[in-house]
């Protein structure tokens, strides 16, 4: 395979008291996908911001094509040909195609500050042929664009940097199937020229299918050496990473209180989104909704809970029909949604506790001035402990987390408000495998207690694994329903695509 891009050799980094990085090393080589594996907190996302020269290591070395180096900020690694691609993109929707690609590395005449555009536009057209968008006019603007090319965007972006070593930190947590397969296409293509990857992801499958080589952390350690992904089976990778064996990925209870209707939804329409959805949910179930992006499932949960207006139709919950809510209806009511964006499901500048308690705050204020601090940090070190938060504090800001420790704030959060239906677009979003079954059985916990789950997710094995019932949602309608027993993914695939169930 010939040498080294990247060697980090005992890497250590500490936040105070608290050792993110313990002695770390491990090696990426030119055209090779380095699968760096992990429970959310590990120390993946610290190792990575070190090798992006967001965080300056406490001691270790980084030798780059063979030469010791200092990445003493982002510019440097982007000059040496480092590029990081975060979950949450970095790029500006009021900008077009070419100004993101070109940021912070536009071509001007010479020395001078004016800019080339012809030579802007002659690379940005390269670049972008390069990750497969040949197609793309680079004066799109970008919120045009659905989040699948953002993300090949964000490679471009890289690449314009002459990028060597791409770092992708969850590529496809947000992606459609058919946006998988176009980026893992252009991931196979890049490896040709010599690129080399780094490749964080929770997803088994996505390990096995692109990977070439594999790390393990756990706590901040290095665990075992580097292997070659033929030499490893999932069941090894997984108990590396969480330090015990997974029996059952799926520990579904069945908990469906005799029909009692929970929620009832009759004949919901918008218009644009969704027309003349009708379905129910029982207390003690987990009704599973599947469909593509753009099949209209977020929105109607967002209209059920108040987070967009519909034009016809009503909602029984509870045994109480109303025609419109808004969100702090809906959660006093005991109605929660966990959205599919983090970012705009917590405050991210205050403390993990008050994220917490952010939607229970009633029962933590006396007289509607008094704080009952101690109640709210008792509460929220219960949800760290049951959820398995990686967090040296709960008095630690939101924003300072991992994105996988950020979805289980949100989880604690939507615990937190006691309520008796819960939505759920995509729960397990960016977490790891241990938390995934610590979630699932948080499902169980709630059913058990004759609550309501709606479950959205993009992992279908997920959905069929843990749903009691799954309807189905194409072009904004309901078009079928599956009962447990009859849920696999080719027939849920059939209903999603319009096709014919012959058996």
């Amino acid at each position: 395979m010939g040498n080294a891009i990247l060697e980090m050799h005992h890497i250590k980094k500490s936040f105070g008291a608290t050792q993110a990085l313990k002695d770390v090393s491990f090696s990426v080589y030119p055209g090779e996908v380095h699968m760096l594996l992990g429970e959310n907190g590990a120390g993946k996302s610290t190792l990575m911001k070190i090798l992006a020269g967001s965080l300056q290591a406490d001691s270790g070395q980084i030798i780059w094509e063979g030469t010791e180096v200092k990445i003493k900020n982002p510019s440097m690694a982007h000059q040496l040909g480092i590029g990081m691609v975060y979950q949450e993109l970095a790029l500006v929707e009021q900008m077009n195609v070419m100004e993101n690609i070109l940021m912070g590395n536009v071509p001007t005449y010479g020395n001078s500050p004016m800019i080339d555009w012809k030579k802007a536009s002659e690379k940005s057209r390269e670049i972008l042929n390069r990750v497969g968008l040949g197609n793309l006019s680079a004066k799109t603007r970008l919120s045009d664009l659905t989040l699948g090319v953002r993300q090949l965007i964000e490679i471009a972006k890289a690449l314009s940097r002459n990028a060597k070593l791409l770092i992708l930190d969850e590529p496809t947590s947000a992606l459609t199937n058919a946006e998988v397969e176009t980026l893992f296409g252009i991931i196979e293509h890049l490896k040709t020229e010599g690129i080399g990857f780094v490749f964080i992801t929770h997803k088994m499958e996505e390990v096995f299918r692109m990977g070439n080589s594999v790390t393990v952390l756990r706590d901040g350690d290095k665990i075992g050496e580097t292997r070659k992904l033929h030499e490893v089976n999932e069941d090894d990778l997984i108990h590396d990473m969480v330090g015990r064996v997974i029996t059952e990925f799926y520990p579904k209870e069945h908990n469906t209180k005799n029909g009692e209707v929970l929620l009832e939804v009759k004949g919901l329409s918008d218009e644009k989104n969704f027309r003349d959805v009708s379905f129910k949910v029982q207390k003690g179930e987990v009704l599973g909704v599947a469909g593509l992006v753009g099949s209209g499932t977020t929105e109607i949960m967002e209209a059920i809970f108040g987070l967009r207006k519909f034009t016809s139709g009503s909602i029984v919950f509870n045994g109480k029909e109303y025609s419109q809510s808004q969100p702090n209806v809906s959660l006093r009511e005991g109605m929660g949604m966990l959205t599919k964006s983090r970012k705009s499901s917590l405050l991210l500048h205050m403390p993990i506790y008050r994220n917490v308690t952010l939607s229970n705050i009633r029962d933590f204020v006396v007289g509607k001035i008094f704080r009952l601090k101690k109640k709210e940090l008792d509460v929220a070190e219960e949800y760290r402990k049951k959820l398995n938060l990686h967090a040296r504090t709960i008095t630690l800001n939101a924003g300072d987390l991992s994105g996988g420790n950020q979805q289980k704030v949100v989880i604690a959060k939507l615990l937190c408000a006691n309520c008796k239906l819960f939505i759920m677009d995509d729960p397990t979003r960016g977490i790891d495998v241990g938390a995934k079954v610590e979630v699932y059985n948080i499902l169980n916990e709630l059913t058990r207690n004759g609550c309501g789950v709606i479950l959205i997710s993009s992992e279908m094995p997920e959905l069929i694994g843990m749903s009691d019932r799954i309807i189905v949602a194409r072009e904004g309608r309901i078009v079928g329903e599956l009962m447990e027993e009859e849920c696999t993914q080719e027939r849920i695939m059939k209903k999603i695509a319009g096709g014919v169930n012959h058996e």
